[in-house]
């Protein structure tokens, strides 16, 4: 491939829908973490992993414009497979989610309005359901400003948490997520939690999950939820 698909950390500048891959890999041998970085992903390191067998996090991203989004995603798709293609020669454990960023919201230090209001009545279980995830709905907050009543509620909730380390672009962070195994779902607790906006939230990210795979069978994955009410 003599141009990456993927542009690692940050997709390329212009208009259009921004997607993104995340590799979550247990352990790995020094040539197939250099050979990511040739399929344009970038090490995207972090501190706290969930499940906590994996050990290693890297992401792609490029844009599209919706006229060329099939075309972008079959090539997406093609270095996802050459991906798993290497993992399973080399027995690297690992999954691999493809997902279109579908809205993001930023909160100021000044929001007010704070609180557990956009929790409330919100019944969220395990899902019933066996195709797995379909959506995710990321919370951000700076690290060390989470109370521990509101990450308790959310761990309830069927959220997990990783956390990030300090870069030049962004400083740690706490991520809650919540993956759904239909995107309506997400959608719904995007909204509310955009429209009632938690204590130190600093941003709410919505993507719509177009695939998830593994490389080896019964790999431990996050928890796909949905709405019981």
């Amino acid at each position: 491939m003599d141009t990456p698909v993927l542009n690692g950390l940050e997709a390329q500048q212009g208009s259009g829908s921004v997607v993104e891959v995340h590799l979550d890999i247990m352990e790995a041998p020094r040539g197939f973490l250099d050979r990511l970085l040739a399929w344009g992903f970038e090490d995207d390191p972090f501190l706290t992993f969930y499940p906590a067998a994996y050990h290693f996090h890297y992401t792609g991203r490029t844009r599209a414009a919706a006229i060329d989004l099939r075309s972008v995603l079959s090539n997406v798709n093609k270095v996802i497979d050459d991906v798993l293609t290497e993992a399973r020669r080399l027995d690297v454990r690992l999954y691999a989610e493809c997902e279109l960023v579908r809205d993001i919201r930023h909160f100021t230090a000044d929001r007010q309005l704070r609180g557990f209001a956009g929790l409330h009545g919100m019944a969220i279980r395990k899902s019933s359901s066996m195709d797995g995830a379909k959506a995710d709905v990321h919370v951000e907050f700076v690290s060390g400003t989470v109370v521990e009543d509101l990450r308790t509620k959310l761990s309830e909730s069927g959220f997990y948490w990783v956390r990030t380390p300090a870069s030049d672009r962004f400083p740690s962070e706490d991520i809650a997520t919540l993956q759904t195994s239909v995107f309506r779902d997400a959608q719904m607790v995007f909204d509310r939690l955009v429209s009632k906006p938690l204590p130190a939230c600093t941003g709410i990210h919505l993507e719509q999950k177009l695939a998830m795979v593994s490389s080896h069978p019964d790999l431990p994955l996050p928890p796909v939820m949905e709405l019981a009410n």
